[in-house]
C-alpha cells in the first residue's frame, strides 16, 4: 500500500508525465516553451506577465465508494479490531492552460486532453519512472518518491470528466480568487493509502492450503516445507514442491528475483533449499514458480520457455529475543498497574529490509503492537538488518508472546506439549 505522500506523488507524476507528453509531441516548441505547475489557479501569475503554462490543482478528494462500501474492520469477540483496512480515495483535479498569445491556451489544451486520453492508467513502471527521474528533480521530495505509489494493489486510472455547468464555474472560480482560464476536468482513481495504527490480533492460523489452476509446462499443486504436515517455511528450511510435469530441460524454481536449482528433481515432486537460491529470499508472501529453459540466442543462453502458474509461498520470519534484549528505562504504577517504558530488540532472520513493512504484537493482558523504527533501524549505508529494536511506553508489566510481521506474514509460535503457545516470549 502507499503512504500518505502518495497524494502528492500522484501529481508529481502526472505533471512529470504531461511536461514529458509537450515536449515529446512539439508542443512545447510550438508555444515557445511551456512549464507545467502544481498549485492553486491563484498563484498563476495572469495579464501582461502572463506565461505558456499548465497548472495542474487538486481540487478534491473524496473516498472512493468500494473501498468505503467494503464494511467495519474485523473486530475480536472482545469488539477490538484485529485489521486496518487501508483508506482509498479518488482525487478530482483541474487543470487550467495560460499564454499571452492568440491560440496558445487551444494548443495546450488540446495537449492536455490528448495526454490524459492516451494515458488512462498510470502503470507501475510510469510511476517508478516518474518519482525517480534522470536527471534528478530537485522540486521532488524524497518522501514522495518514496511513497510506493508504484507498490499498491490497484492501479491508478485517469477519468475525464464533464466541465461544470456556467452558474458553477463561476462559483468554483469565485472560489479560486482568480482569473477565468479555460480547463479540463479529470479523476484519478483510486488512491490506498495505509494506516499506521495497529491492531490486536488473534493467534496465527495452525495450517494453510493454496491450490494451482493446471496449465501446459509445469504445475505446480503445493508447496510446503519439508517436514511433518505444518512445519512453517523458515530460514533454513528446504521447500518441498509437488504437482506434475515438474521435471524438465533446466528446471529452475523462481521467487521473485532469487532462481535455484533443485537438489533432487522427479516428474511430480522437487526439492530446493532456501539457502541455495541466487540471493536472499525475504520473508513475506511471495509467488513460487518452476520455470522449463531451453538454449537460445547466438551464443545459445537458458532461456525460460515453459512456466507453472505462480503459487504462494509464505515465508515466515524466525525471531529470538534474549532476557538482555528488553531494556526498561522508566516505571510508574497506575492504579496497581505495573507501567514499564523502554525497549526491545528482536533477533530476526531472514534479514529485513529497507522497505519491508515490520510491527511487533505482543500478545498478553494489556498486549500491543509496536510499529518499527523509521527504515526498520537499517544502518546508513546498509540494506537489511537482522536486528530491530522497537520502543514501548506505558506497558503493563508481564509476560508477553512476540510475534514479528514482516510484509503481512508472522513469525512461528512454539507449543509446549499441551499444544498451547509458549514462545518466543517478552519478559517486561
Amino acid at each position: 500500500m502507499s503512504t500518505a505522500y502518495a497524494l502528492a506523488a500522484v501529481t508529481a507524476v502526472l505533471r512529470g508525465q504531461l511536461m514529458a507528453y509537450l515536449r515529446a509531441t512539439g508542443a512545447s516548441s510550438a508555444v515557445g516553451g511551456v512549464s507545467v505547475s502544481a498549485g492553486p489557479p491563484d498563484r498563476v501569475t495572469v495579464g501582461n506577465q502572463e506565461a505558456n503554462q499548465v497548472n495542474l490543482f487538486l481540487s478534491r478528494v473524496t473516498r472512493n465508494p468500494t473501498w468505503a462500501n467494503l464494511g467495519p474492520p474485523p473486530r475480536s469477540s472482545a469488539g477490538e479490531d484485529v485489521a486496518a483496512p487501508p483508506l482509498g480515495v479518488d482525487l478530482h483535479y483541474v487543470a487550467s492552460v495560460y499564454g499571452h498569445d492568440p491560440l496558445t491556451g487551444e494548443i495546450l489544451l488540446g495537449h492536455v486532453l490528448a495526454m490524459l486520453h492516451e494515458t488512462p492508467v498510470l502503470t507501475r513502471a510510469v510511476i517508478r519512472r516518474s518519482l525517480a527521474p534522470e536527471p534528478p528533480d530537485p522540486t521532488l521530495p524524497a518522501p514522495v518518491a518514496d511513497s510506493r505509489l508504484a507498490d499498491q494493489v490497484e492501479q491508478l486510472r485517469i477519468s475525464v470528466t464533464n466541465s461544470p455547468g456556467g452558474e458553477e464555474s463561476f462559483r468554483l472560480w469565485s472560489a479560486f480568487s482568480a482569473p477565468y482560464r479555460t480547463s479540463v476536468f479529470f479523476d484519478v482513481s483510486v488512491v490506498l493509502i495505509d494506516p499506521k495504527r495497529g491492531a490486536r490480533e488473534p493467534l496465527p492460523v495452525r495450517s494453510v492450503a493454496s491450490g494451482a489452476v493446471d496449465v501446459r509446462g509445469p504445475e505446480v499443486d503445493q508447496v510446503r516445507a519439508d517436514g511433518p504436515t505444518g512445519t512453517p517455511v523458515t530460514a533454513g528450511a528446504t521447500l518441498v514442491v509437488t504437482g506434475r510435469n515438474l521435471a524438465g530441460p533446466s528446471t529452475r524454481v523462481r521467487i521473485g528475483a532469487a532462481t535455484a536449482s533443485p537438489s533432487t528433481l522427479s516428474a511430480t515432486e522437487l526439492r530446493v533449499p532456501l539457502a541455495a537460491f541466487d540471493r536472499p529470499v525475504p520473508a513475506g508472501i511471495c509467488g513460487l514458480v518452476v520455470t522449463h529453459s531451453v538454449d537460445l540466442g547466438d551464443p545459445p543462453v537458458p532461456r525460460p520457455v515453459l512456466s507453472s502458474d505462480a503459487v504462494p509461498v509464505v515465508y515466515q520470519p524466525a525471531i529470538t529475543v534474549a532476557p538482555g534484549d528488553v531494556v526498561v528505562d522508566s516505571s510508574r504504577t497506575t492504579d496497581g498497574v505495573a507501567l514499564r517504558t523502554g525497549s526491545v530488540t528482536v533477533t530476526v532472520d531472514p534479514r529485513v529490509g529497507v522497505t519491508q513493512q515490520v510491527t511487533l504484537s505482543l500478545t498478553g493482558e494489556g498486549g500491543t503492537v509496536l510499529p518499527a523504527p523509521p527504515g526498520n533501524g537499517v544502518a546508513a549505508g546498509a540494506d537489511s538488518t537482522d536486528r530491530i529494536r522497537f520502543g514501548f511506553r506505558d506497558l503493563p508489566a508481564g509476560t508477553y508472546l512476540a510475534r514479528l510481521r514482516v510484509d503481512g506474514v508472522d513469525s512461528p509460535l512454539a507449543t509446549d506439549p499441551t499444544g498451547r503457545y509458549s514462545g518466543p516470549s517478552v519478559v517486561v
